[in-house]
C-alpha cells in the first residue's frame, strides 16, 4: 500500500480527516481537483516565524505548488477577475465552480481548502429539533468537539457586526454606541423587531459567530491579531479573497499544521481529480487524472478512503465507480438531495442606509420558525466589485451600454483626427450641486439590502449520470416547496419595515430557478442500505449482504452524508458529523 489512508477533497471533512488520522501517525495522501489560492498583498511589517517555520509564499514556491490569487480590483474592473477565477471545461483550474441544473444552479468550490475559500465563515449550531426531524444523531459534545477543532485548527471564532472592533465588549446588546453597528445588522435588527408583534412570532436578532480573525488585544500574547498582523477590515468581499488575510481559511490550517511539517505524514497533491474508485482485495484503489503532468491517469492504493470531495463531487464520484463496476453500491446513492432551503431576496431603496460593502460577508442573524418550518435570515454584503451591475439590474439601468457608447464615439474621433467638442465626451464634469453625481462603488447600493436565506425543504433531489455529467431532477418543481413562499413572505414583510421595494433573487434571474450555495445530500445517513447511502459513522453500505453491512476502510465525510437541510450555514455540522465518523474509524 502507498498510504494508510486516501482522503479525496481538502474541505472540511477532509481538513478533520487529516488532522485526525496525523494526530495518530498515519501516512496520508490528500487528493485535491484544484489549486492553491492566497492573497496577493505584501505586509508591511510580517510577523516573526518560529524556528524551522515558513511563510506559506515562501513554501508554495519552494514546493513548486500552483499558485493563483484573488480577484483584487474593488470595482467594475474586477468582474473580469472574477470571471477569470470560474472552473470551466475550458479553464480547469477556476475557483468557482457554477454547476446549473433544470431547476437549480450550484455555486461550490475547487481549490486546496475547499468550500472554506468561498464561504461566509458562519460557524453556528442548527436548531436539535431540525436535526431530529431529518434524523441526524448529533448532540451538545458533538457540536463543542467540533467548535474546538475549529479553534485549535484555525482560530478563534469572532462576532463582527460593529464598523470598528471593540474589544473586551458584548457587541450583541449595545446601547449609547448603536450607531457602531454596521449599518445593515441593525437595520436587519431593527426590522426583526418591528415585524415580530405583526406576525405574533420571536425573531430573535444575534451576531454571528464568525471564522475571522478581530483586532482583539485582551488576548495578550494568544492575539491572533497580534500573531498574524491582520484583522478584518470590513471590506465586504470574503467570498472574492480576504486581501488582508483575516479570514480562517483550512489551505492556511492545512500548511500551518500539517504540511509545512515533514514528520507530519501527510501529503497533498493538487490538480488532481479523482474519477474513480476501485475495491481491491486488502483496500481500494483510486483512479484520478493527474493535471501537474498533463492529466494522464494514475492510480494510487490505501486500506482506507474519506471521501471529502463535496456534495457534488463525493456523489458524482461514487457514481461513476458504480456504473464503472469496481464498486458495489446501494442504490440510494444520488438521493435525498437537498438545497437547505436557500433562498436570496433584495430591498431596492431602504430608509434607512444599509452600507451592504462594508462589513464580512454575513454579520447577523435572525432565527424563526413559521407554522413548524424553521428559518434563518441573515445579512449579505454586496462586494464593491458587483456594486454598479448590482445597482444596474436592479434599478433598470444600463450605465454600461452608455458607457460603452461614449468610449466607441471617443475611438471614432480619435481614428478620424477630428477635434472632438469635448461637449460629448464630457458629459459629467463634476457636479457638485447634485448629491447623486459620480458616486463612489460603495453608494451604488448605500440603500439595498441582501437577504441570505435557509430553510427547511424535503430534501428529494436525485443526482444522476447522464454519460459523464451530473444531472439533478426534482419529481416536482423545488422551487415552489412551501418552505420558499414562507421565506418570500418573511423578507417580504422585512422589506416592509425596511421603508423599500421587495425584489426575490429569482425574479432578478434570467430564469426563475433556486440559487444554492449550501447543497447538501446525495449519500445520506440513514439506518440501512434501503433509506440511506451511509451509516451514522459515515461507513459506505455494502449492498452484497445484511442491509445494514458496510464496505470496511470506505468513509463519506462532507456534506453529502448530511441526510437533509439543517436551515443554517451548515459548516459547524458537517465538522461534527467528520469528527464524529474519522473518530469511529480510527477506535480508542
Amino acid at each position: 500500500m502507498d498510504f494508510d489512508a486516501v482522503i479525496i477533497g481538502s474541505g472540511f471533512g477532509g481538513s478533520v480527516a487529516a488532522s485526525q488520522l496525523a494526530a495518530r501517525k498515519k501516512k496520508v495522501l490528500i487528493l485535491e481537483r484544484g489549486t492553491w489560492w492566497i492573497s496577493p498583498e505584501k505586509l508591511g511589517k510580517p510577523p516573526p516565524l518560529a524556528p524551522g517555520r515558513q511563510r506559506m509564499p515562501d513554501w508554495l514556491a519552494a514546493n513548486k505548488q500552483p499558485v493563483q490569487y484573488w480577484p483584487r480590483p474593488d470595482n467594475r474592473d474586477g468582474l473580469l477577475d472574477v470571471f477569470a477565477s470560474i472552473r470551466t471545461d475550458l479553464h480547469p483550474d477556476g475557483l468557482y465552480r457554477f454547476s446549473n441544473f433544470d431547476d437549480a444552479t450550484t455555486l461550490t468550490a475547487s481549490a486546496v481548502g475547499g468550500g472554506s475559500m468561498i464561504y461566509s465563515n458562519v460557524t453556528i449550531q442548527p436548531d436539535p429539533a431540525v436535526l431530529q426531524e431529518i434524523g441526524l444523531n448529533l448532540g451538545g459534545a458533538d457540536y463543542d468537539a467540533a467548535r474546538q477543532w475549529m479553534t485549535g485548527f484555525r482560530g478563534p471564532l469572532n462576532k463582527v457586526v460593529t464598523k470598528i472592533p471593540l474589544p473586551g465588549r458584548d457587541v450583541s446588546a449595545l446601547t449609547d454606541d448603536d450607531y457602531l453597528y454596521l449599518d445593515r445588522a441593525r437595520v436587519l435588527r431593527d426590522a426583526a423587531a418591528a415585524v415580530a408583534p405583526k406576525l405574533g412570532i420571536a425573531l430573535p436578532w444575534a451576531p454571528l459567530d464568525l471564522a475571522v480573525i478581530e483586532y482583539d488585544p485582551d488576548r495578550g500574547a494568544a492575539s491572533d491579531a497580534a500573531k498574524n498582523h491582520t484583522f478584518c477590515e470590513r471590506q465586504g468581499r470574503c467570498l472574492l479573497g480576504c486581501l488582508p488575510a483575516a479570514r480562517l481559511t483550512l489551505n492556511k490550517s492545512l500548511f500551518a499544521h500539517l504540511l509545512q511539517d515533514p514528520t507530519s505524514g501527510v501529503a497533498l497533491w493538487p490538480r488532481t481529480e479523482a474519477r474513480q474508485i476501485r475495491k481491491t482485495g486488502d483496500g481500494y484503489q483510486v483512479v484520478f487524472h493527474d493535471h501537474r503532468d498533463g492529466g494522464g491517469e494514475q492510480t494510487v492504493t490505501a486500506p482506507q478512503v474519506f471521501l471529502a470531495a463535496g456534495t457534488l463531487g463525493t456523489t458524482e464520484l461514487l457514481l461513476r465507480s458504480q456504473d464503472a463496476g469496481g464498486l458495489d453500491l446501494p442504490d440510494t446513492i444520488g438521493q435525498h438531495f437537498s438545497a437547505n432551503g436557500d433562498f436570496g431576496a433584495f430591498v431596492v431603496n431602504t430608509a434607512q442606509r444599509v452600507s451592504s460593502t462594508r462589513g464580512p460577508i454575513n454579520t447577523s442573524e435572525v432565527r424563526a420558525v413559521i407554522d413548524g418550518t424553521h428559518l434563518t435570515v441573515e445579512d449579505c454584503a454586496i462586494p464593491a466589485t458587483f456594486a454598479s451591475i448590482a445597482y444596474t439590474a436592479l434599478s433598470v439601468l444600463d450605465s454600461l451600454v452608455k458607457r460603452r457608447f461614449f468610449h466607441t464615439r471617443l475611438r471614432l474621433a480619435w481614428l478620424s483626427h477630428a477635434l472632438p467638442d469635448l461637449r460629448d465626451f464630457l458629459p459629467h464634469l463634476p457636479d457638485t450641486y447634485d448629491p447623486n453625481d459620480a458616486r463612489t462603488e460603495a453608494e451604488y447600493v448605500n440603500n439595498i439590502f441582501f437577504f441570505n436565506v435557509m430553510g427547511q425543504d424535503d430534501a428529494s433531489g436525485t443526482f444522476r449520470l447522464d454519460g459523464d455529467d451530473l444531472r439533478l431532477d426534482w419529481q416536482q418543481p423545488i422551487i415552489n416547496h412551501p418552505t420558499f413562499a414562507k421565506a418570500d413572505q418573511l423578507c417580504r414583510h422585512f422589506a416592509e419595515a425596511m421603508g423599500g421595494d421587495y425584489v426575490p433573487l429569482w425574479d432578478a434571474l434570467p430564469t426563475r430557478r433556486l440559487m444554492i450555495t449550501h447543497p447538501l445530500g446525495g449519500c445520506t445517513i440513514g439506518p440501512d442500505r434501503t433509506r440511506g447511502a451511509v451509516d451514522e459513522y459515515g461507513r459506505v453500505f455494502d449492498p452484497s449482504g445484511h442491509p445494514t453491512d458496510t464496505h470496511e476502510g470506505l468513509f463519506v465525510v462532507d456534506g453529502s452524508a448530511i441526510p437533509g437541510a439543517l436551515a443554517v450555514n451548515p459548516t459547524l455540522t458537517i465538522t461534527a458529523q467528520a469528527l464524529k465518523a474519522v473518530g469511529h474509524a480510527l477506535g480508542p
